[in-house]
């Protein structure tokens, strides 16, 4: 009988861990959308647009409150893993924004870069290492800014290994402590 309550919560914690992390992904993609170019919000689409924006932030307020609820129940690997993924899309979404802001006031940046949607794209070709060559850095600010994201998705990857090594597994509990110390 434990063993099936344990797999219960385990199936529990992945069900949440995936809603939660699907609506946070969800709103912040939609945020990225439906953020104005740039400007006053004197035209009722950019307010409208704005609008949308906060209602996206509320909602992934709600969202970062459940997580935090959750981290005080003791830190799991779900929850460290929505937070790894959080941090990583956040991460991605600056970067297309400010590519996307570059490639509309100076289209000499980048080849091929057109929209919003090739800014994500680039973005995450980037973060993948594929790097397809379709979109391109052509001038040395806009080179050096994508050496800047290389770099810091490396210090990422760094950092999220050693948070995931920490952790013992799905559903472990911690080991005992045997009120000894440490060598």
């Amino acid at each position: 009988m434990p063993e099936a309550a344990a797999e219960e919560s385990i199936a529990h914690q992945l069900s949440a861990f995936l809603w939660r992390t699907t609506l946070m992904l969800m709103l912040l993609t939609a945020s990225y959308f439906v953020l104005p170019a740039g400007g006053p919000f004197d035209d009722p689409e950019s307010a409208a647009r704005a609008g949308c924006v906060l209602l996206a932030l509320a909602g992934i307020a709600v969202v970062l409150r459940v997580q935090r609820r959750a981290r005080r129940a003791g830190p799991s690997v779900w929850t460290r893993a929505e937070t790894l993924l959080t941090a990583l899309y956040v991460l991605i979404l600056v970067f297309a924004v400010t590519y996307d802001r570059i490639a509309s006031s100076s289209p000499d940046q980048f080849s091929g870069m057109e929209n919003r949607t090739d800014a994500l794209y680039f973005t995450v070709t980037t973060v993948a290492t594929v790097g397809y060559g379709d979109i391109h850095a052509v001038s040395s600010p806009a080179r050096l800014l994508v050496t800047a994201q290389m770099l810091l998705n490396l210090i990422y990857v760094g950092t999220a290994l050693r948070v995931l090594s920490n952790l013992r597994g799905f559903g472990q509990a911690p080991a005992p402590h045997d009120g000894g110390t440490r060598p």
